[in-house]
């Protein structure tokens, strides 16, 4: 009797259908074209944010001005770009993208442009009144933006959008990349 080697049908079957799975999960996330370096520049923005948050959360000294870059909690947002505020209070940017750390400035050579008017600075949280204690809503991570009337609470969603990508921080302190 003659053996013949070979799959059958329902394992063809079964291995085109796992093929179909992994590319339908898979395709959608390569990165394709120009639209990566966007992409890229939201992630990094999202990245910055959480920074921030997560130092507003963890050091009381984070919100104070003078504040060094390496423990401020303040962004400052501006058409140029988007760094850790250079004095912890204020828009100024970082003085360029070389110093002190080249993670913390992005919007280089990137349009930045916000529902919010520009240029203001994003917190999460407030300074507490003993400079030793984190305020509660540090310690949630509460978003809130100064654009010159003061400190107020984000309402609604805020949209900060870089290279053509939009990064959204909620009410809540959700930030996320809008898909």
């Amino acid at each position: 009797m003659k053996r013949h080697n070979g799959f059958t049908l329902i394992e063809l079957v079964a291995v085109l259908v796992l093929v179909g799975i992994l590319a339908a999960v898979a395709i959608p996330r390569l990165p394709v074209g120009s639209d990566f370096d966007g992409s890229l520049q939201a992630r990094n923005l999202a990245g910055l944010l959480r920074l921030a948050q997560l130092r507003a959360m963890n050091d009381p000294q984070a919100l104070q001005g003078g504040t060094g870059t390496d423990r401020c909690g303040v962004i400052a947002v501006t058409p140029e770009g988007v760094t850790i505020s250079s004095d912890c209070r204020s828009t100024s940017l970082l003085a360029d993208m070389n110093s002190p750390d080249p993670n913390l400035w992005l919007g280089v050579n990137q349009p930045v442009s916000s529902n919010q008017t520009l240029p203001f600075t994003l917190q999460f949280g407030e300074a507490a009144g003993d400079p030793d204690y984190l305020s509660e809503s540090s310690r949630l991570g509460r978003p809130f933006v100064n654009s010159g009337a003061g400190e107020q609470p984000l309402d609604n969603t805020l949209q900060i959008t870089l290279g053509g990508q939009t990064v959204l921080i909620e009410p809540e302190g959700y930030i996320h990349v809008a898909p």
